[in-house]
């Protein structure tokens, strides 16, 4: 099974590249972040960009000019062979929709993929948890903000501590209430708040979305 919306495939390395080959019917491949130049231009979207791409320069390839040009009209799914939280974090704020291992499986791929094709945002679990918690030390904690008005007390309890990774069971036991009790504040969260998953309310808590 492939995704069938067009991709473009970004790296310099040749082996990766026949690697992912096989992720879209015929993926066009750049050697370079100014292929997105083109790509974007041609009204195409769907981009799997491996973060080890020296071509064009030694910055971080989500500081390229190229890539500030065009990752807000894109859905770019970051690869890293060494993932770790701090890119992570960097390249979701830089405007990629997701965040995975350059070496994944071929499912997970296409997953992720699919995920971000759709308009949501994709990290692996255990990172999921470690940029949330991240996220919330490093910026700034607000009084009531706008995310939390349409929500009831206790959804904001809930609210708070998942976006800051704890699981439903933590916050079960954090809150004395059932995961069952849990997953259903969750679910009246994200539909209050317009959000697809856990990622997307710690950005909207910590005002980064």
């Amino acid at each position: 099974m492939t995704t069938p919306e067009p991709l473009l495939l970004i790296t310099d390395d040749d082996l990766l590249a026949q690697r992912w080959q096989d992720l879209a019917p015929s993926p066009l491949r750049a050697r370079g972040i100014d292929g997105l130049d083109a790509w974007r231009a041609a009204g195409h979207r769907l981009v799997l960009v491996d973060l080890g791409c020296a071509r064009g320069g030694t910055a971080p390839i989500w500081t390229r000019p190229a890539w500030q040009r065009n990752a807000e009209g894109l859905a770019i799914l970051a690869a890293s062979s060494n993932p770790d939280d701090d890119e992570g974090l960097a390249v979701l704020n830089a405007g990629a929709s997701g965040y995975c291992h350059s070496h994944a499986p071929a499912d997970t791929l296409r997953q992720a993929l699919d995920v971000i094709a759709s308009g949501e945002l994709w990290v692996g679990r255990a990172l999921l948890s470690r940029l949330l918690r991240l996220v919330d030390t490093r910026l700034p904690r607000t009084g009531l903000a706008d995310w939390a008005t349409p929500l009831t007390e206790r959804e904001r309890e809930v609210a708070q501590l998942a976006a800051v990774g704890d699981s439903n069971l933590s916050i079960a036991l954090a809150l004395g209430i059932t995961e069952r009790t849990v997953k259903a504040h969750l679910k009246a969260v994200f539909e209050k708040l317009d959000l697809s998953d856990r990622l997307q309310l710690a950005l909207r808590v910590h005002g980064v979305r």
